[in-house]
């Protein structure tokens, strides 16, 4: 490492020119003398200093006291910067990207010692969620006197895993106790449970029924086995399906549709498993499923976890329009050969492979028809520009294996536009978007497929009493 002059040191420099200077002018010798004295000191402090940072080896140790580290709540740190030699340090800790500081002070000033070390605590407050890390600690090493210095980073390596506010779990937590999730159907698989059977009618027996539903007051008076028929009321399992592509991860002034699919996906799931229903998660991109957990195979831990390690959102700037007309993110007409044999390049080995089967959301369907049985409440939250053509015919092969869909749809131009934005170019785009997604829209309606559109404000507990109704 190379050792500067600080401005103490160049103005002693600058007095040793003038004293020789003046010595040479009036053949002073005694003041050439100091100047000769004050240069061989200065020569000696450099070469002591360049020992000195040779053989000093600091250690840093950054601590985040938290355990857990939720979105808008503060995070504290705890810094310790300890060496062995006489030097003095000097730096200031770096706010990571997407974090405010809170408190504390970052100023890292002293003479780290071995027992006596650099000790500083502050506390940060993370404006997004996911995997940040705190850059490295650049310090200016100066020695005892502050003629000389030098720079060195120390990287402490520590990460930070931003989960959703605690707003969010709380809010759900408080839905799930005020708000009622029923939902009737056949019992179509074994995670299935019956949570209330209320009679309905007393009829002949028929051979295969079970014995301890005969009515047998009823067979005495009739001498006859009557058998007593109930209405049951059962919680299907439900597989939620989050769309992680690019375009749901968009992020403009701080907002993003991925962010707010996984306020949604938390609440949807924290409710339906307080209120028993068996709660799974697919979570898919543009060509592959990420993570598949069965309904009631997995506790609910598990999949809240696996909600908060999606990606990041991706910082993008003005209003896409439209998606390529393409199957494929990005292969638009006239792309040439990658954009003919690319989609093939994904999970090639699979039998009957085509351009709309090479992406995320047909593999995640074709995992559940794989390993779940049929009779799941699919919850699809999708912005529908990323594989158009292939969540048409995803969500109609669930279909045809007999599962509920409901699809939750963000739309793409309130996360973007302001009323400064606004064009008549601008307004054009956003219309053709607009006619565009409601065709799509219409055509899933018509397959029976129930669809929820959603604004980018929208609560949580909005979309659950669409999806209460929706799912009946």
């Amino acid at each position: 490492m190379k050792s500067r002059f600080t401005p103490i040191s160049l103005g002693l420099v600058a007095m040793v020119f003038s004293l020789f200077i003046y010595s040479y002018l009036f053949t002073d010798l005694l003041v050439g003398a100091i100047g000769v004295a004050i240069l061989v000191y200065l020569v000696y402090r450099r070469l002591d200093f360049r020992s000195l940072v040779g053989s000093f080896d600091p250690v840093l140790r950054r601590t985040v006291l938290e355990d857990v580290v939720h979105r808008l709540s503060p995070v504290s740190v705890k810094v310790e910067v300890s060496g062995m030699e006489n030097v003095s340090v000097q730096g200031v800790e770096k706010v990571p990207d997407k974090f405010d500081l809170h408190s504390g002070d970052t100023l890292m000033d002293g003479v780290p010692r071995r027992d006596h070390p650099i000790m500083k605590r502050y506390s940060l407050i993370p404006l997004e969620r996911g995997h940040f890390r705190i850059p490295p600690l650049d310090l200016k090493l100066k020695d005892s006197r502050g003629l000389f210095e030098t720079d060195m980073s120390l990287d402490g390596d520590t990460q930070l895993f931003v989960r959703p506010s605690r707003e969010e779990i709380r809010l759900a937590h408080l839905m799930g106790k005020r708000k009622q999730f029923e939902i009737t159907g056949p019992a179509n698989r074994r995670h299935t449970r019956t949570f209330r059977a209320d009679f309905r009618t007393i009829r002949d027996y028929i051979p295969g029924d079970r014995f301890r539903d005969i009515d047998w007051k009823a067979a005495s008076r009739l001498t006859k086995l009557m058998t007593r028929e109930y209405e049951l009321e059962t919680n299907l399992p439900t597989m939620l399906l989050l769309d992680t592509s690019l375009s749901m991860r968009e992020l403009i002034r701080r907002r993003s549709k991925l962010d707010h699919a996984i306020a949604l996906a938390l609440q949807i799931a924290i409710v339906m498993d307080d209120h028993h229903h068996p709660v799974g998660l697919i979570t898919f991109d543009e060509n592959r499923v990420i993570e598949h957990f069965s309904p009631g195979k997995n506790h609910i831990d598990d999949i809240v976890l696996s909600i908060f390690k999606l990606p990041n959102p991706i910082v993008t700037t003005g209003y896409p329009g439209p998606p390529p007309s393409s199957g494929i993110e990005g292969a638009g007409e006239g792309t040439g050969f990658l954009s003919s044999v690319g989609p093939f390049l994904v999970n090639a080995k699979k039998m009957g492979l085509t351009r709309d089967r090479a992406t995320g959301i047909f593999q995640a369907v074709r995992e559940i028809d794989s390993h779940e049985e049929t009779g799941l409440l699919l919850v699809v939250v999708t912005d529908l520009e990323t594989n158009p053509g292939s969540i048409m015919k995803a969500l109609q092969l669930a279909m045809k294996r007999k599962h509920r869909v409901v699809l939750v749809s963000p739309f793409s131009w309130p996360y973007h536009l302001t009323r400064q934005d606004l064009n008549p170019e601008l307004l054009e785009k956003v219309y053709e978007d607009y006619q565009r997604k409601q065709s799509m829209i219409s055509g899933l309606r018509a397959n029976g497929i129930r669809v929820i559109e959603i604004g980018s404000r929208e609560k949580g507990e909005n979309v659950l009493s669409g999806l209460r109704r929706l799912s009946q």
